[in-house]
């Protein structure tokens, strides 16, 4: 890739919250749910990605659709792990073996998602320019990020 391309790859992503803006201002009012999340979030990206041609939006959704299963998956399998973490913490103090396992859990989930969202990438700039792969991209990580912070919300520090 020449210097020009890095730079506008560049350019693009720190230039997330201008791209999806318009879909996190409306998440926002809306007050998005993880229930709207996991149950609304072809829809949002697809409204997002702002595809208009039909043949595009096909492409697109046969690679979203099998990465959007894979991806729940994952997210619940946090969901899971972090009522796990608070389930063991309700008594104040969680053992060190516990500790290691949840920490281990959580890495593995993290390398799940990350080899998830590059296979979905490389799928994306297969068959759309990089810069409409970078805009999903975006919004698959702020999607991901509220619902992070959505399951996350019950969880206490470890003490």
């Amino acid at each position: 890739m020449n210097l020009a391309g890095k730079r506008l790859i560049f350019c693009l992503f720190f230039a997330a919250a201008t791209l999806v803006a318009p879909v996190m201002a409306a998440a926002q009012q809306q007050t998005v749910t993880r229930e709207d999340i996991e149950n609304r979030r072809q829809e949002i990206v697809v409204a997002a990605m702002k595809i208009t041609d039909d043949k595009q939006k096909d492409a697109f959704l046969e690679i979203y659709v099998p990465y959007q299963e894979k991806l729940m998956n994952i997210l619940k399998g946090r969901k899971k792990l972090i009522a796990q973490f608070v389930d063991e913490e309700k008594n104040g103090v969680i053992s060190d073996a516990e500790a290691s396992k949840i920490l281990r859990s959580s890495l593995e989930l993290d390398g799940q998602q990350l080899q998830a969202e590059r296979t979905y990438v490389d799928q994306l700039k297969k068959i759309m320019p990089v810069e409409q792969a970078l805009r999903a991209y975006q919004i698959e990580t702020r999607l991901n990020a509220l619902y992070v912070a959505a399951i996350s919300e019950v969880v206490p520090l470890v003490k």
